[in-house]
């Protein structure tokens, strides 16, 4: 199977959900001019028309990529995914003042999990056309968007000690042609920031039956 790329993918804005995550964490919302929920839920629109989403993800059966022993999906199968925001919103979020940019990388964070979980149904589909299963994600990066507490989807899953991301990462960014989202590593960083990597292993689905 050949790298997938999907560039500019729509990104549901579920703008009443996130407004309500925002004003769950008791955020300063006045400090930051935004006056009312509906106010709150305009920015969030607002701050969805900065996206550029992209994703690629390549399938790996068996295949000796360079991954070490800090992996062990690195011998089986797996997807390696890369999914991204662009660079647009964080440069937008970065130009607001700070009670704001605390307000923006909260959202960006949920429209990355939206992200993340479109290419996770991806993959899952992939997984059933070929008779398997797609098993929780293992993430090798999560970028810190400032102060902004990370949705539970990253925080509860399954993650790579950083030192052993930091030497893999550059050889799976090459796997899945991260390039080609205009994806790049430098100085032990992603770019662009609001930006994800990981991995989904596969497991063949056992036949009825047999045990």
């Amino acid at each position: 199977m050949s790298t997938r790329k999907i560039k500019r993918f729509k990104i549901s804005t579920r703008q009443k959900e996130i407004t309500r995550k925002v004003l769950r964490l008791g955020l300063d919302l006045p400090a930051a001019g935004i006056d009312s929920e509906i106010a709150l839920a305009r920015f969030v629109v607002e701050l969805s028309q900065k996206l550029d989403p992209g994703t690629v993800y390549e399938f790996n059966e068996n295949v000796l990529w360079d991954l070490g022993s800090e992996i062990a999906e690195g011998q089986g199968m797996f997807s390696a995914c890369a999914v991204t925001l662009g660079k647009n919103c964080t440069d937008f979020a970065d130009s607001l003042s700070p009670a704001k940019q605390l307000i923006s990388q909260t959202v960006l964070f949920e429209f990355l999990r939206t992200a993340t979980l479109f290419v996770t149904d991806l993959v899952k589909e992939q997984a059933e056309k070929e008779e398997c299963e797609a098993l929780e994600p293992q993430f090798i990066y999560v970028p810190k968007l400032g102060l902004a507490p990370e949705p539970k989807l990253f925080k509860d899953s399954p993650r790579l000690d950083p030192q052993s991301a930091e030497k893999i990462l550059p050889e799976l960014l090459k796997q899945v042609q991260a390039e080609k989202i205009d994806v790049s590593l430098e100085n032990g960083k992603i770019i662009p920031q609001a930006t994800v990597v990981f991995i989904i292993p596969w497991q063949k689905k056992k036949r009825k039956g047999k045990k």
